[in-house]
């Protein structure tokens, strides 16, 4: 009995909640429908507010004086805009945006690691590796064993395309499917498809638009790099960021369709150059016909960059190394110059630090990086290379100077100090070194220099000895940091460590033997510096010591140029202490290379320039058959503005590099000798 009527009372309380339920949702719907139902019929009539980011235009890459490397021209793109396109008609939607562009022989964007056709196989690329390793994993987290092939057809499964028997339309779609996927297109971020289109294009997809929903023109800018050769070097060039670049950037700034700097100075001023994403707000209506839009918060655009470059001395560089180079090849015998193949060049302002110049052979055109990157990365000559910060060589009897200013500065000789030259270098016998290039007898610093006698440095070398050796080098400025803002190797100097743990796998291991200093002392044994550091050097040398930091940036300012954002001041990065008379005994023995009419190596081409022009030649062997052609020099000698270094692979000897600089040193003096330069580039010596 008192079971039954504990059920009872169960019941009874079921039925009082389940009632109480239906009563608040009765009063619910009445609110909604009867209370409030005008109000919300009126918001469904009014529609939905979509937000939308709205993209900077990045900031642009001039030369000193405001003269054009990177900007940026008005365009069209082809947008989806994800929002309008509803998901069953994406496919047909993205076939039929595909066939029109076609059509009109455009390329839309397709960032898919995997062939166009079959049999499909992955592509090449600059971030190839880490491009396949994000596909793999969209497409259903994929064993980095997985082949191409297989890749593909998940992806045409995960699409809803493998069904399909135009299997390279299928590719083509799955390509944007993949790519809005890896983007992260939604209602809120629109997927750009295409990029600077014809205006005919555009014409034709506002006729078909009816037939494409979600498929929009937008305005946009794109990025023009004039002269692109020009400025290869340093300028740099923007891609889509990677995973990887993505999982480390700022959220709030970054996206995943977003282009960033690479390279050079598009990846070192990013900050500068990115700009602040604006807001626009669109209003839908339940039918999906925009009803109005407005910018609510306006992008701002990135900063200018101004470059320390000279954009006439850019192309003297350039085309002085370019013709010189050709000119060996076909006018010298193969040992003597006629291998020369590639090379740079490095012109630095002395008493700020400014890079005034720096170019690469062989190179390439900004504008064709990506069209053409098969082509150059596959190219033994490696013009993608930048030889002018990351290419590292031996210097040779350039040298020499460093051992010249350490023996003066630590009171080892004077400059009137004569060591004897017999020809060959007798301390170490049985060894010998390499012999001098002559006789010279007793010789002082001023005709040692002039000479390049291996004797005299030998000597000095020995008994400046390694450690000091090093010390001077590193003040100089080689074999450290110049404090250019883009990537630079940073070389290597002699030392006993580095000898040996170059040598630690060498069976048997080689030990440092006192015997190595004086190879090390003539530019040769382990040294190994950038054309950018033996620019610092030899600015350095023609500032008495002073090593400035050399910089590619001189100037920020906002994109209209109306406003100066930030202005590079000259930095001292280190002084070398010596006195007066040890930078005036070198400087007057690199003068003689120049000016003396009977043994200085560069009188050829500096012996009666209208301007003193000290110098220094050198001819490292940079393997057993292969000699490179070092030069150095700057002008003029009594009040130095500019300083200059040049390599040459396979230039044989370093008079041959000497044509490279005279042509930037007319352009910069205003000389513009063309019948003298063009005689004087030949690389002919009487």
């Amino acid at each position: 009995m008192k079971k039954q009527s504990s059920v009872t009372v169960r019941l009874t309380l079921l039925s009082l909640v389940i009632g109480l339920i239906f009563i608040s949702f009765g009063i619910r719907l009445m609110s909604l429908q009867v209370v409030h139902g005008s109000e919300y019929k009126e918001q469904v009539q009014q529609g939905v507010t979509y937000r939308q980011q709205v993209e900077p235009t990045r900031g642009e890459i001039l030369d000193r004086y405001g003269r054009p490397f990177a900007v940026n021209k008005v365009s069209y793109d082809i947008v989806i805009n994800v929002a309008y396109l509803p998901t069953s008609e994406r496919n047909g939607v993205i076939q039929k945006i595909i066939e029109l562009v076609e059509q009109d022989g455009q390329n839309w964007i397709d960032n898919l690691p995997i062939s166009k056709t079959e049999p499909f196989t992955f592509t090449d690329g600059p971030d190839a590796e880490s491009q396949i390793k994000q596909l793999k994993k969209i497409a259903g987290n994929l064993t980095p064993d997985t082949d191409a092939p297989m890749t593909m057809e998940q992806l045409l499964e995960k699409y809803d395309l493998d069904h399909m028997e135009d299997r390279v339309l299928a590719r083509k779609i799955a390509g944007v499917r993949y790519e809005m996927e890896r983007t992260g297109a939604n209602s809120t971020t629109p997927y750009v498809f295409a990029e600077d289109i014809s205006m005919e294009l555009v014409m034709k997809i506002q006729e078909y638009s009816f037939d494409m929903p979600g498929i929009e023109i937008a305005q946009s800018t794109t990025r023009e790099y004039v002269d692109g050769d020009l400025g290869s070097s340093f300028i740099g060039i923007t891609g889509y960021i990677s995973a990887e670049e993505y999982a480390e950037a700022d959220k709030e700034i970054y996206q995943y369709s977003d282009r960033i700097g690479k390279n050079g100075l598009e990846k070192a001023a990013e900050s500068l150059l990115k700009g602040t994403r604006g807001t626009r707000e669109i209003l839908v209506d339940a039918k999906g016909n925009v009803l109005s839009s407005s910018i609510t918060e306006p992008a701002t655009p990135g900063n200018t960059i101004i470059t320390t470059i000279d954009k006439d001395l850019q192309e003297a560089a350039l085309t002085g190394l370019e013709n010189q180079i050709h000119y060996m090849q076909e006018h010298m015998a193969k040992d003597d110059g006629g291998s020369a193949d590639a090379g740079a060049v490095v012109a630095v302002d002395v008493k700020t630090g400014e890079i005034l110049a720096m170019a690469n052979y062989p190179t390439y055109d900004l504008s064709e990086y990506y069209s053409d990157y098969s082509e150059l990365a596959n190219d033994p000559m490696r013009p993608l290379f930048n030889r002018a910060t990351q290419g590292t060589y031996m210097p040779g009897s350039i040298f020499k100077p460093v051992v010249g200013v350490g023996a003066l500065a630590e009171g080892i000789i004077d400059r009137d100090t004569k060591i004897e030259c017999t020809h060959i270098y007798t301390r170490f016998l049985p060894y010998y070194p390499a012999q001098c290039l002559g006789t010279h007898g007793f010789i002082n610093i001023n005709f040692a220099l002039t000479v390049s006698c291996n004797i005299f440095f030998y000597e000095a070398g020995y008994q400046l000895g390694i450690e000091k050796i090093a010390d001077y080098a590193k003040q100089l400025g080689l074999g450290v940091p110049t404090g250019i803002e883009i990537e630079e190797a940073l070389g290597r100097v002699s030392t006993p460590e580095l000898f040996e743990e170059l040598r630690a796998n060498n069976d048997p291991p080689e030990s440092w033997e006192a015997g190595n200093v004086i190879q090390a002392a003539i530019g040769q044994l382990d040294h190994k510096f950038t054309p950018l550091q033996l620019a610092s050097y030899t600015a350095t040398l023609a500032n008495n010591g002073t090593r400035m930091k050399l910089h590619l940036i001189k100037e920020v300012k906002n994109y209209t140029l109306d406003e100066t954002i930030e202005t590079v001041e000259p930095v001292v990065l280190n002084q070398v202490e010596a006195d007066d008379e040890v930078w005036d005994a070198v400087r007057e023995g690199m003068t003689s290379v120049s000016r003396d009419t009977t043994y200085g190596s560069s009188r050829y081409y500096l012996g009666s320039y209208p301007i003193v022009v000290p110098s220094k030649t050198g001819s490292p062997q940079a393997t057993a058959d292969k000699t490179n052609a070092t030069f150095i020099c700057y002008a003029p000698a009594d009040d130095p503005e500019i300083a200059i270094a040049v390599v040459i692979e396979n230039g044989a000897s370093g008079q041959k590099a000497a044509p490279v600089a005279l042509a930037i040193l007319n352009e910069y003096f205003g000389l513009n000798q063309e019948e003298e330069t063009s005689q004087a580039g030949t690389g002919l010596l009487p």
